[in-house]
């Protein structure tokens, strides 16, 4: 628990007394606040802004969202937030944790703005991250407010509260309503649609490496091995991966070779590990319908009953099993993707997808986030130069009816992604059965309501898979 320099330095340089609380590293700050019965309008939580001029820190509670309709109105200025990344560099360029933004601007060298919020709390604690991942830092609010007396004081945030009652009210959501609000709460410089999405990031050296082994039909156990043991995040994740009872093997897991022989295979292996290098590339919330941690319970799920869908094919000669559970595994690659190239729209589209479940999922995309996740998806895969099936189940995974080369792959995630939403995974809001794809792959729907609760009977080991995916080991 120790904080980092440029951190203890400054609050020892000002005098001002504090204490420190132990968290839970990876939590985030509402989740830490809820273990330990902080109230969220206590627990202070960090946004970078910039323009062409400077950057400049918001100071929030973290329970509070930005309205950029009042922001710009304060300042006379369109200012935008900084990507994920870019905020976790800025951090860790000055000494602090990964995901850690402690809300201290003269420390950090850059102006700040407050929400007036915080002038509330003078008597009451004020909690805000240490900068060191696994800390909090307690000072009364009149402590915290002398921190800040160079900071500008403006109300720009609303509670999410707020934000919530007005999403959940009788409004009729209409094109415009939909527009409307989400441009209130959105960056101005943020256009519709797909032209707005310009800054997204290569594929990570790592997944081009995997997928190189991946397309290569000569690849052996020593090429695999030889890649896998110069990067220890991802021994660990196949090691984990293999200790899984999904994996059905019971004995000591003593070394890789081992793990990727006898227990997942080079295939397995390198489908998992091309899923999760991938998905390291974007930085998305973890909390929310759409967030990363139920993106990837939904994909594991998926990709399972997948697999279980092709195991009963009567006629599965067409169908590549790694390649389906692949296509199981990266069919909603589009929301990482825009939930790290569009975060307040991405925040803003979760809230509407909380309280408007009677509304269609393609209607609140268009309107909210100016792009459905299916075709941002296989916008960048073919980018990516990823396999076609991939390309084809990332685009055409809720269409009843695709006909189109390799639609085989799509069909099984449409029906996969059908049946999860009746035990309440839902992606699809529509669990009526697509008779076309079950007629074309020669499935009853007996079949496949049979392979949903084979599915729902490993229900432990696939969240723990899950779980091993979004987890980002240290290297």
């Amino acid at each position: 628990m120790n904080l980092p320099h440029i951190v203890r330095n400054y609050l020892d340089r000002r005098r001002i007394p504090y204490r420190l609380i132990t968290c839970t590293a990876g939590d985030s700050l509402i989740q830490i606040a809820a273990q330990l019965a902080i109230s969220s309008r206590q627990m202070v939580r960090v946004a970078l802004l910039k323009d062409d001029v400077e950057l400049i820190m918001a100071i929030l509670p973290c329970s509070y969202v930005l309205d950029f309709s009042m922001l710009c109105q304060a300042l006379q200025r369109d200012l935008e937030p900084l990507y994920g990344v870019e905020t976790s560099h800025f951090f860790q360029e000055r000494g602090c944790n990964s995901g850690s933004h402690p809300p201290l601007p003269e420390a950090f060298g850059i102006p700040a703005l407050v929400d007036h919020s915080l002038a509330h709390n003078e008597t009451d604690e004020i909690y805000f991250d240490g900068g060191c991942g696994n800390a909090l830092v307690e000072m009364r609010g009149s402590d915290f407010r002398q921190l800040l007396n160079q900071a500008r004081w403006e109300h720009f945030a609303v509670p999410t509260d707020d934000l919530d009652a007005l999403i959940s009210s009788h409004q009729e959501l209409t094109p415009q309503y939909l527009s409307c609000f989400t441009h209130r709460y959105t960056p101005a410089r943020v256009c519709e649609g797909i032209e707005a999405i310009t800054e997204l990031p290569e594929m990570p050296p790592i997944a081009q490496q995997i997928l190189a082994l991946r397309n290569n039909h000569q690849t052996t156990l020593r090429d695999l091995l030889a890649l896998v043991e110069q990067h220890p995040n991802l021994a660990a994740q196949v090691v984990y991966c293999a200790r899984s009872p999904l994996q059905g093997h019971y004995g000591a897991v003593t070394s890789l070779e081992t793990t990727i022989e006898r227990v997942l295979g080079i295939e397995t292996t390198l489908n998992l590990l091309l899923s999760a290098s991938m998905g390291q590339a974007f930085d998305i919330p973890a909390d929310g319908p759409m967030g990363l941690h139920s993106f990837w319970r939904h994909s594991v799920y998926c990709a399972a009953l997948v697999s279980e869908l092709v195991n009963v094919l009567p006629d599965p000669v067409s169908i590549k099993p790694g390649l389906a559970y692949l296509c199981g595994l990266l069919h909603d690659f589009g929301y990482l993707v825009l939930g790290h190239a569009l975060p307040a729209r991405f925040f803003v589209f979760n809230r509407f997808l909380t309280t408007h479940r009677n509304v269609s999922l393609q209607a609140i995309e268009r309107y909210v986030l100016g792009v459905e996740h299916w075709h941002i998806g296989a916008w960048l895969m073919h980018a990516w130069n990823l396999p076609e099936e991939l390309i084809v189940a990332a685009r055409w995974h809720h269409s009843d009816d695709c006909t189109r080369p390799h639609a085989e792959y799509s069909n099984l995630v449409l029906i996969a992604n059908r049946l999860l939403s009746q035990i309440g995974m839902m992606e699809e809001r529509n669990n009526r059965l697509p008779a076309l794809a079950l007629f074309t792959l020669g499935l009853t729907r007996d079949q496949a309501m049979e392979a949903l609760v084979r599915v729902e009977s490993r229900q432990t080991e696939l969240d723990a898979l899950a779980e091993t995916l979004r987890w980002v080991p240290e290297e």
